[in-house]
Protein backbone atom coordinates (compact mmCIF):
# COMPACT_ATOMS: atom_id res chain seq x y z
CA UNK A 1 0.00 0.00 0.00
CA UNK A 2 1.71 3.42 -1.28
CA UNK A 3 1.98 6.14 1.45
CA UNK A 4 0.37 9.34 0.43
CA UNK A 5 1.23 12.83 1.35
CA UNK A 6 -1.67 13.87 3.37
CA UNK A 7 -1.76 13.48 6.85
CA UNK A 8 -5.28 12.74 8.31
CA UNK A 9 -8.40 14.49 8.44
CA UNK A 10 -8.10 16.14 12.39
CA UNK A 11 -4.48 17.52 11.43
CA UNK A 12 -6.01 18.73 8.35
CA UNK A 13 -8.90 20.67 9.74
CA UNK A 14 -6.59 21.84 12.66
CA UNK A 15 -4.41 23.47 10.18
CA UNK A 16 -7.17 25.15 8.06
CA UNK A 17 -9.02 26.45 11.22
CA UNK A 18 -5.90 27.61 12.60
CA UNK A 19 -4.56 29.13 9.52
CA UNK A 20 -7.35 30.67 8.57
CA UNK A 21 -8.32 32.14 11.68
CA UNK A 22 -5.07 33.94 12.23
CA UNK A 23 -5.89 35.00 8.50
CA UNK A 24 -9.49 36.07 9.64
CA UNK A 25 -8.02 37.82 12.37
CA UNK A 26 -4.83 39.74 10.30
CA UNK A 27 -6.65 40.85 7.51
CA UNK A 28 -10.31 41.63 9.16
CA UNK A 29 -11.47 44.49 10.76
CA UNK A 30 -14.55 43.19 11.77
CA UNK A 31 -13.16 39.55 12.76
CA UNK A 32 -10.21 41.34 15.06
CA UNK A 33 -13.10 43.50 16.77
CA UNK A 34 -15.33 40.24 17.69
CA UNK A 35 -11.92 39.00 18.77
CA UNK A 36 -11.29 41.68 21.18
CA UNK A 37 -14.80 41.66 22.20
CA UNK A 38 -14.78 38.02 23.42
CA UNK A 39 -11.10 37.30 24.72
CA UNK A 40 -9.77 41.05 25.08
CA UNK A 41 -6.35 42.16 23.95
CA UNK A 42 -4.64 39.74 25.56
CA UNK A 43 -2.96 39.16 22.31
CA UNK A 44 -2.06 42.08 20.50
CA UNK A 45 -2.86 41.56 16.66
CA UNK A 46 0.86 42.32 15.73
CA UNK A 47 1.50 39.12 17.45
CA UNK A 48 -1.16 37.06 15.98
CA UNK A 49 0.44 38.89 12.21
CA UNK A 50 3.71 38.03 12.90
CA UNK A 51 2.65 34.38 13.75
CA UNK A 52 1.36 34.09 10.63
CA UNK A 53 4.53 35.35 8.71
CA UNK A 54 6.27 32.92 10.79
CA UNK A 55 4.08 29.93 9.70
CA UNK A 56 3.73 30.55 6.31
CA UNK A 57 7.17 31.18 6.41
CA UNK A 58 8.28 27.68 8.37
CA UNK A 59 5.54 25.97 5.65
CA UNK A 60 7.39 27.43 2.74
CA UNK A 61 10.71 26.17 4.24
CA UNK A 62 9.20 22.57 4.94
CA UNK A 63 7.82 22.20 1.50
CA UNK A 64 11.39 22.72 -0.67
CA UNK A 65 13.37 20.58 2.05
CA UNK A 66 10.56 17.89 1.12
CA UNK A 67 10.24 18.34 -2.15
CA UNK A 68 14.23 17.73 -2.36
CA UNK A 69 14.17 15.08 0.06
CA UNK A 70 11.76 12.87 -2.18
CA UNK A 71 13.52 13.95 -5.39
CA UNK A 72 17.08 12.34 -3.57
CA UNK A 73 14.69 8.99 -2.37
CA UNK A 74 13.16 8.40 -5.56
CA UNK A 75 9.47 9.00 -4.53
CA UNK A 76 7.04 9.87 -7.47
CA UNK A 77 5.58 13.09 -7.96
CA UNK A 78 8.38 14.45 -5.26
CA UNK A 79 5.80 18.23 -5.86
CA UNK A 80 3.35 16.75 -4.53
CA UNK A 81 4.98 15.68 -1.61
CA UNK A 82 6.55 19.39 -1.48
CA UNK A 83 2.85 21.36 -1.78
CA UNK A 84 1.56 18.67 0.82
CA UNK A 85 4.28 19.62 3.20
CA UNK A 86 3.29 23.27 2.62
CA UNK A 87 0.12 23.34 3.17
CA UNK A 88 -0.36 20.56 6.05
CA UNK A 89 3.19 20.83 7.99
CA UNK A 90 5.47 18.35 9.74
CA UNK A 91 3.19 15.64 9.27
CA UNK A 92 4.19 14.96 5.88
CA UNK A 93 7.86 14.58 6.95
CA UNK A 94 6.83 11.73 8.95
CA UNK A 95 4.32 10.42 6.03
CA UNK A 96 7.25 10.55 4.10
CA UNK A 97 10.33 8.63 6.10
CA UNK A 98 7.11 6.18 6.30
CA UNK A 99 6.95 5.80 2.39
CA UNK A 100 11.44 5.80 2.26
CA UNK A 101 11.05 2.90 5.26
CA UNK A 102 8.45 0.80 2.82
CA UNK A 103 10.15 1.11 -0.49
CA UNK A 104 13.09 0.11 1.01
CA UNK A 105 10.95 -3.12 2.37
CA UNK A 106 10.39 -3.56 -0.91
CA UNK A 107 13.56 -3.31 -2.86
CA UNK A 108 14.70 -5.47 0.22
CA UNK A 109 12.16 -8.52 -0.76
CA UNK A 110 13.23 -8.35 -4.95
Amino acid sequence: MAVRPRPNILWRLFVVIGVGSMTALTLSDDAWAAWEENVGDVVPRATIRNLLVGTLGLHALEGVLVTRSAARSGQDHPGRWGLSAFFWGFPVIFRLRRANGSAEMAFDEA
